[in-house]
């Protein structure tokens, strides 16, 4: 629970220098972790926000005395081979955003060390990405390399404290910064409501309380069986709510006009533009998917059903499997190998929504599961025929998943296709992912709406 913390790491090979810079950072009330360089640590460090590097870092020492970016890379080449190997070994490459400082007083050398980590054909291409580079100049706090008075240290930490100003940096810091208050702050209304011993020091009475309480909160918010099986998520699921609240009222010191610039500017919604499909479908899995634990009862669960048996297909009373993925998907004619591949690429699928409330409860019944379709991206616009697609056919979020083995993936359901089974049934193949409770009462809704339409209820 108590872990080194790694947000703001300084590497040099001096000791000298790092008690210089460290001190700057506790002047201002800000932990650090310094690090003598060494070429044989390897443990690379995730959740760095901002990393303070010297580029001389082994006997090989960085010569600036050229103008040219291309000749400060030839002449260095040794110089940044250290340094990229160093960044490496002590920043993971899945630590994400972070801001690079260097100790330099030519600027030259940072945008030619930029360019060098740029050529892919250098290896470095998954080396942690900074959001920011740039140096801080050593000259300006020393009046020689080993040696800072009094007065320069001071300059020095406001320098440091300056930096905290970069709305790039306030953001990383204050997003993070705000998750941790909201905690607290959740934390010590529960702390407040609570009763407490009378006798200073004692606190038998609060854990008891804590007990009751979060025990309640647990079953009332995943059921009582589930809250058993995990009553950590039960408790920080029903904690939610309080946690979000205290998130949005914390005030930020972060200027969003420099951040979502696209917002503020736009003066209708569809001013702003979307970003890359990748992108914007990997976003849609963090909000709507959850990996498999293999189970296949539970809420939401998307289990592979194997479209190429028969018997199997028949069992759900589909004669021609093809001829009801084209019902489902409508696509447009003209396009046959289109349709050809699309059938070939995608998976038969049955997604389960048992009612919200029998599922938290572990109640005894046949779950409930919707037959379905995950295909590859389809464009809906230019290759779906509206006209044509039955009313039952659903296209479940109105868009892409992109999650870790189902790049790109859309799930199409037909609400007239539903079934109870066990979830041992001998049709069901594995469980790929699970769709999250949002998303599942939006199928639920849709399911409820398509039930009760209006139809024809008697003939003359």
């Amino acid at each position: 629970m108590f872990e080194p913390q790694n947000r703001i790491i300084i590497v040099d090979n001096l000791t000298t220098e790092l008690e210089t810079l460290g001190k700057s950072f506790f002047q201002n009330g800000l932990g650090c972790r310094t690090f003598v360089y060494s070429a044989e640590y390897y443990e690379p460090l995730k959740n760095v926000r901002i990393a303070f590097f010297d580029i001389n870092l082994t006997s090989n020492t960085v010569d600036h005395n050229y103008e040219s970016i291309d000749k400060i890379i030839t002449n260095n080449s040794a110089v940044f081979n250290d340094l990229a190997i160093a960044i490496n070994q002590y920043i993971h490459k899945d630590n994400g955003p972070y801001a690079l400082f260097f100790w330099t007083a030519n600027k030259g050398v940072v945008e030619a060390f930029i360019k060098y980590m740029q050529t892919e054909e250098r290896g470095y291409s998954d080396t942690a990405s900074p959001i920011l580079v740039s140096c801080i100049d050593k000259t300006e706090y020393s009046s020689n390399k080993n040696d800072i008075d009094d007065e320069q240290q001071i300059k020095l930490s406001q320098r440091i404290l300056s930096l905290f100003n970069n709305e790039k940096i306030k953001f990383l810091f204050g997003f993070e910064e705000n998750s941790r208050i909201a905690g607290e702050k959740t934390l010590n209304r529960i702390y407040d409501i609570l009763p407490k011993d009378k006798k200073w020091g004692e606190s038998s009475i609060l854990f008891d309380n804590i007990d009751k309480v979060f025990s309640k909160i647990a079953a009332s918010t995943l059921g009582f069986e589930f809250s058993k099986e995990n009553p950590q998520r039960a408790i920080y699921e029903g904690l939610l709510p309080i946690s979000n609240n205290e998130f949005l009222n914390l005030n930020s010191k972060v200027n969003w006009s420099e951040i979502v610039t696209s917002l503020l500017k736009a003066s209708k919604y569809s001013d702003l533009k979307s970003p890359e499909i990748d992108i914007l479908n990997k976003v849609n899995s963090v909000f709507h998917i959850e990996k498999s634990n293999g189970s296949k009862d539970r809420r939401g669960v998307v289990i592979e059903i194997d479209k190429t048996k028969i018997e199997l297909i028949n069992s759900f009373g589909l004669d021609d499997i093809n001829k009801w993925f084209q019902k489902i998907l409508a696509i447009k004619d003209g396009k046959d190998y289109f349709k050809s591949k699309l059938f070939e690429d995608s998976k038969l699928i049955a997604v389960e929504f048992s009612a919200a409330c029998d599922y938290s409860n572990k109640k005894s019944r046949i779950n409930k599961y919707i037959l379905g379709v995950l295909t590859p991206y389809i464009d809906t616009e230019k290759d779906i025929n509206l006209k044509s697609r039955v009313e039952s056919s659903y296209h479940v979020g109105g868009c892409s998943f992109h999650i870790e083995g189902f790049n790109n993936k859309q799930v199409w359901l037909n609400l007239n296709y539903v079934f109870g089974a066990k979830s041992d049934d001998a049709r069901f193949g594995e469980s790929l992912f699970v769709l999250k409770k949002e998303i599942m009462d939006m199928i639920g809704n849709k399911y409820a709406s398509h039930i009760s339409r209006i139809g024809i209820t008697s003939i003359h």
